[in-house]
């Protein structure tokens, strides 16, 4: 792995990111019906916090990400040096505001830190990545920030 190109994207933080879909009623309502069981009724003006990640997930396909933003970049360079299976094994959150029906987020990545050597755990052995991400919605406000730990592990050396 090239570790001088790695360093040099610790720090760095992505371009704003946006969703693709504005928060909807339909998916507050699927998202509560999955998580809270059988009800007469939601509140499906305001979705629950955790659901946040989901509005602003690149779609599976056709697949959207370029690989141009540090964290990407990061991630493949793992990947090419044959860490190519990235597990989370971190997640802190804190919700600053609501997020509403309606609202169009968007978020940044910034990447906090990588491993200097490979860490040895108990799947295998891999190099940690910190990503730290800011979401907002439409008015620029700060609906949430959260730490993202990432564990990219060689699959071949997977323990069976």
């Amino acid at each position: 792995m090239n570790s001088s190109q790695v360093k040099g994207l610790v720090g760095k933080e992505s371009s704003v990111m946006r969703a693709l879909d504005v928060v909807s009623t339909s998916d507050i309502r699927h998202w509560r019906e999955l998580m809270e069981g059988k009800k007469d009724s939601w509140n499906t003006k305001e979705t629950p916090a955790p659901m946040l990640l989901a509005w602003t997930m690149d779609p599976l396909w056709p697949k959207r990400v370029e690989g141009t933003e540090p964290h990407q970049q990061i991630l493949k360079l793992l990947e090419d040096s044959g860490y190519d299976l990235p597990l989370g094994i971190g997640l802190d959150q804190e919700y600053l505001k609501p997020v509403r029906l309606g609202d169009n987020l968007s978020y940044k990545v910034k990447v906090v830190s990588v491993s200097s050597a490979e860490e040895k755990m108990e799947m295998g052995k891999g190099y940690k990545v910190v990503l730290n991400y800011t979401f907002s919605n439409q008015k620029g406000e700060e609906v949430s920030r959260q730490t993202y730990t990432i564990l990219a592990l060689q699959k071949m050396a997977l323990k069976q």
